[in-house]
């Protein structure tokens, strides 16, 4: 390699470095901060979720599963939607030690949809007295392994680093209809939302923000939300 190479690729390295550390996520005091409180919501009758055949261990499994893609309450709320800010690089503080905890349990995953921050470690285990494969990707539409990991021991724990942000797509090659989702923020303000469709983000520093809420059938969408000292930021959104 020339030496000009040699000077310019190092010059690049150094710069890539540097803006990774520049747009690394602090810790600060947020005692002035707000919030973000909303619902999500489904808009007019949600499809049916389908049935899934068990194709195999049905001592375990059962012969059919119901599929927990779209989960309404009576008021529309919308269960399993992710929730995050994107465009925040210092707030509250996190554990960043935490395991996320990913269960293989009666042939489905549970949590159905996990939320965790980058760095951390994602704690999966099989409560199942079978075999589970449990296979993560990262990506859209072209999926690519991020880890491939066998389970033949009920109840112990593999803890596996999420390196990459973004949506992890979990499947078990060895029950092919199983499926679950850990999407993976860049800070900790990153949330799931519950039951009813509602959820919160605390300890919010003053500022106007990208909220990104996704679900896995209906899409990905941005809002702008503005967060100011000592108040709730109200965000509501109805899929349709």
């Amino acid at each position: 390699m020339k030496k000009s190479m040699f000077v310019k690729c190092a010059g690049a390295t150094m710069l890539m470095a540097m803006c990774s550390a520049a747009n690394a996520y602090k810790v600060v005091d947020v005692s002035n901060g707000g919030s973000i409180t909303g619902t999500i919501k489904f808009d007019g009758t949600p499809p049916a979720n389908p049935v899934l055949t068990a194709t195999k261990d049905a001592d375990v499994c059962g012969k059919t599963l119901n599929a927990d893609y779209y989960i309404v309450g009576a008021n529309g709320g919308l269960k399993n939607a992710a929730i995050a800010i994107e465009n925040i690089d210092a707030g509250k503080a996190y554990d960043k030690k935490a395991i996320v905890p990913f269960a293989n349990k009666g042939c489905m995953f549970g949590p159905h949809v996990s939320t965790a921050v980058k760095g951390q470690k994602l704690g999966i285990v099989s409560k199942d007295p079978v075999l589970h494969n449990t296979h993560l990707y990262s990506g859209g539409k072209k999926l690519k392994t991020m880890y491939n990991i066998a389970l033949p021991k009920q109840d112990k724990v593999i803890k596996k680093r999420l390196k990459k942000n973004g949506v992890v797509t979990v499947k078990c090659d060895a029950h092919e209809w199983m499926l679950g989702y850990v999407y993976v923020g860049t800070n900790p303000y990153v949330t799931v939302s519950a039951e009813d469709g509602s959820f919160t983000l605390t300890d919010v520093p003053p500022g106007n923000y990208k909220v990104t809420i996704w679900h896995e059938k209906l899409g990905k969408v941005s809002k702008d939300v503005t967060v100011a000292a000592g108040t709730a930021a109200k965000l509501d959104y109805a899929f349709k």
